[in-house]
């Protein structure tokens, strides 16, 4: 704030004595580049804000890696997919439409939309305690429910 004002204070009685349009012109362009720079490092000087936070109604992945520390026999990948979605459609409270299992190596990916971690939980599990099942890795989507505000 200081250097502007020491060179507004310098600048001034050039323009005063600037009879030419080209001078004026390039003292105001100057003075116009030295407020956006003044300007801008007060920005970089002050880089945090005070936010606030406001949750709203959205979808959430909800990532979770299990690993099986049992012995796990090696078991064929089509049957450990089979058993899998055998049990989820078994399960009420799991919508198994909206979920998609995938094997590779005893490796299980489930894949797809729940309405709650409960359900995402429960088909973890699931997976999880199906023989031959060495890691479940979870891709699945939660929909958070809204905030009711009373």
């Amino acid at each position: 704030m200081r250097l502007r004002n020491s060179l507004v204070a310098l600048l001034f009685p050039l323009a005063l004595f600037a009879q030419q349009e080209d001078m004026q012109k390039a003292l105001q362009e100057f003075l116009l580049m030295m407020e956006q720079t003044t300007k801008t490092l007060k920005d970089l000087s002050q880089p945090q804000q005070n936010p606030i936070p406001e949750e709203q109604n959205s979808w959430q992945l909800y990532y979770k890696v299990v690993q099986n520390g049992a012995k796990v026999e090696k078991r064929n990948d089509l049957l450990i997919k089979t058993q899998i979605s055998y049990q989820l459609l078994k399960e009420k409270s799991i919508p198994s439409s909206l979920l998609l299992v995938v094997v590779k190596d005893g490796v299980v990916e489930l894949f797809g939309k729940l309405y709650s971690q409960k359900g995402a939980d429960k088909a973890i599990d699931i997976a999880l305690h199906t023989r031959g099942v060495k890691k479940v890795i979870s891709y699945i989507i939660m929909k958070l429910p809204a905030k009711t505000l009373i």
